[in-house]
């Protein structure tokens, strides 16, 4: 199993990148961790470094896709750099469907019915270089119309897609009102994880 995460731009650190890798080491059973960066810095040599371009295409969130054409065998988790570690974790693998979570939205807004994924951690086994082939052939198009990867994988592909079982939750919707996580994982989403870790 590798674990892969995406740091585009300077929002997050080599740092970060290697808290990351640490608290995975700590929790995680796997066999390789993947940084894809367009940054320059060196990372701890366990950590596989691969450079990609910074385009228009692969800004920020969009970054993500790049993964699913570079990683065509095996088990793949994809973890977001902003996601904290606090627990062992079990991943579920599927051939055919892509895994996410049920974004932690829907715990909260019941009303609304929310059905769509959160990507912060998106597994995945086999050959998924399809996403990354129609994503190329008209990013324009997708990104005028999603605001996100994950808008766009649950708007154009959630037939591909299935619930992985619960393994994180929010930071500022959950364990930070309570004073602490229940799950393994924290979600941060994007906020400066280092003051309140």
């Amino acid at each position: 199993m590798r674990i892969v995460t995406t740091r585009w731009g300077t929002k997050y650190s080599a740092f970060d990148v290697e808290r990351l890798y640490s608290q995975c080491r700590a929790w995680c059973d796997f066999d390789q961790f993947v940084c894809i960066t367009d940054q320059p810095e060196p990372l701890h040599p366990e950590i596989e470094r691969i450079e990609f371009p910074s385009v228009p295409k692969y800004t920020a969130w969009w970054s993500k896709i790049i993964q699913f054409s570079l990683f065509t065998q095996g088990q793949s988790v994809s973890m977001d750099i902003d996601i904290h570690i606090r627990d062992r974790v079990q991943f579920q693998f599927s051939t055919n469907r892509l895994l996410m979570q049920l974004d932690p939205l829907a715990l909260y807004h019941p009303h609304k019915n929310i059905k769509y994924v959160n990507s912060s951690v998106i597994t995945y086994e086999g050959d998924w270089s399809w996403i990354t082939e129609k994503y190329n052939a008209s990013w324009k198009d997708i990104q005028a119309r999603y605001r996100g990867d994950q808008e766009w994988l649950w708007g154009d592909h959630s037939d591909r897609i299935a619930y992985h079982t619960p393994i994180f939750e929010s930071y500022k919707w959950s364990a930070k009102q309570r004073g602490y996580s229940t799950m393994p994982i924290v979600n941060y989403h994007g906020e400066d994880a280092k003051a309140r870790a």
